[in-house]
């Protein structure tokens, strides 16, 4: 079984990576939404502690990957010491925009992290930020943006290797969903996992060379400004035969509304 998309500074099996590859440096003045999930306690001051992307949905709260919260070895929960959220910050090297503590940390009833399955989590943040952009979530059981050959964006501080290379400013890349079927093919279960098409969806390219990695762990996948994924697990890295999972939105956007 391959462990979700892990953390910073939490290695893990080569198998199971994510990150952005492929892409180019962005802004969060162009994506405000976007935000980093940070323990300086746990994963260091470097790159300001990050190791876990996250979406703003409203001025309260966070979207981001329940999986962030498990200990990737023993696949139990576990709290992040001192957790933030990093708000407005392109590098991770700097101290621009606000560090926002967490007041609770929501995960889905249903989260299975065994199989995968409703990857989803929803941060309180302690303080509202105000009138700052927020992005909307697609809405439960919508289909249309998930139809092969839509473009998507991904976005996030993680590994732009597979060698360790966190990139400490934000990046985002374009990537194409795959149709449902040509996923369940690449995982069929076994080593490399089982893509279940009831809770997730992939997106990459046919080619390989584009995609999320580690570090990039609950970062969104976008299409046209909504909220649609969720970097959730995968096999390799930018691989052909191994495109990018990501958590289905539109199949938890209730249980996720009802946690707003």
């Amino acid at each position: 079984m391959p462990v979700p998309l892990l953390a910073l500074g939490t290695a893990g099996p080569a198998e199971a990576q994510r990150r952005v590859v492929g892409g180019d440096a962005v802004s969060t003045a162009d994506h405000p939404w976007m935000v980093a999930l940070s323990s300086r306690q746990q994963f260091g001051s470097g790159h300001s502690g990050q190791f876990c992307g996250g979406v703003l949905v409203t001025p309260t709260k966070v979207v981001t990957a329940a999986h962030c919260f498990y200990d990737e070895s023993r696949g139990t929960r576990v709290d992040r010491p001192g957790l933030q959220v990093i708000v407005g910050r392109d590098d991770m090297r700097g101290s621009a925009g606000r560090e926002v503590s967490v007041r609770s940390v929501w995960v889905h009833p249903d989260y299975s992290f065994s199989a995968n399955m409703n990857d989803v989590a929803v941060l309180t943040l302690t303080e509202s930020q105000g009138d700052r952009p927020v992005i909307d979530l697609i809405g439960q059981g919508e289909s249309a943006p998930y139809a092969p050959g839509t473009r998507a964006q991904v976005y996030g501080w993680g590994d732009t290797t597979g060698r360790g290379d966190y990139s400490p400013v934000l990046r985002g890349v374009e990537v194409s969903m795959i149709a449902d079927q040509t996923c369940a093919h690449a995982y069929p279960g076994g080593p490399d996992g089982k893509f279940d098409a009831r809770g997730m969806v992939c997106a990459g390219e046919e080619k390989g060379g584009k995609d999320a990695c580690q570090g990039d762990s609950g970062g969104p996948l976008v299409v046209e400004g909504r909220l649609v994924g969720l970097v959730s697990w995968g096999t390799g890295c930018a691989e052909a035969a191994h495109p990018g999972v990501y958590t289905r939105i539109s199949s938890v956007t209730d249980k996720v509304r009802s946690a707003l």
